[in-house]
């Protein structure tokens, strides 16, 4: 049994010998002279201020309004739908701050018409949200529909596919030949960023 266990130790202080000398001869030391060929070098940009890489610049925007005046604002406005108590009202008051916007419901199509209260020529719609970035980019699909009386509207603008985003002021601008008309519709059909349409300020222009 000695002789044994003797021999289970020659050989078990064998096998760490040997794991030593190959753990040893497996570790390369490092070159002690470091070839030139082997090294890129990258010069330093001169810089006196901080510098933000251009994939993080945006570009300002600036808002360019249509030509003429917003002859909207403080007319009478209607709906067949709003949500709470955001009423049509709300969208032609001038404001697209905090709650004063329109918002219609799931049940499509939502619609929002202002009576400009007497036959004008006009050329151009601005629709806008609240621009501030908690209103998300969204797509809304919007057609636009004029009357003399309003009940019997024809289409003026196909109906499309717009995008509101705060970086660009989260609003669009719809131009078209100059129309005479009494009656603007707007026909929302879907509003990726709500359950129904939405519409901060709903501006008309006439030169």
């Amino acid at each position: 049994m000695k002789i044994l266990r003797r021999g289970l130790i020659f050989l078990l202080v064998v096998a760490i010998v040997a794991l030593s000398i190959y753990a040893f001869k497996g570790i390369k030391e490092p070159p002690l002279e470091i070839s030139a060929d082997n090294v890129t070098v990258v010069k330093a940009p001169e810089q006196t201020e901080a510098i933000i890489h251009p994939d993080f610049i945006k570009e300002e925007f600036v808002l360019v309004l249509p030509e003429g005046t917003n002859i909207a604002v403080d007319k009478k406005a209607d709906t067949n739908a709003f949500t709470d108590v955001y009423v049509a009202g709300r969208a032609i008051d001038g404001s697209t701050e905090g709650g004063s916007y329109w918002e219609g419901t799931s049940a499509y199509p939502d619609t929002l018409t202002v009576d400009l209260e007497a036959p004008v020529s006009i050329h151009s719609i601005r629709l806008a949200l609240n621009p501030i970035a908690i209103w998300g980019k969204r797509t809304q699909t919007i057609a636009v529909n004029i009357s003399s009386d309003g009940e019997v509207f024809t289409e003026l603008v196909s109906t499309k596919q717009y995008t509101f985003d705060p970086d660009t002021g989260n609003q669009i601008q719809i131009a078209f030949d100059e129309s005479i008309t009494r009656f603007v519709q707007l026909v929302i059909t879907e509003n990726s960023g709500a359950g129904g349409g939405q519409i901060a300020e709903f501006e008309i222009y006439s030169k």
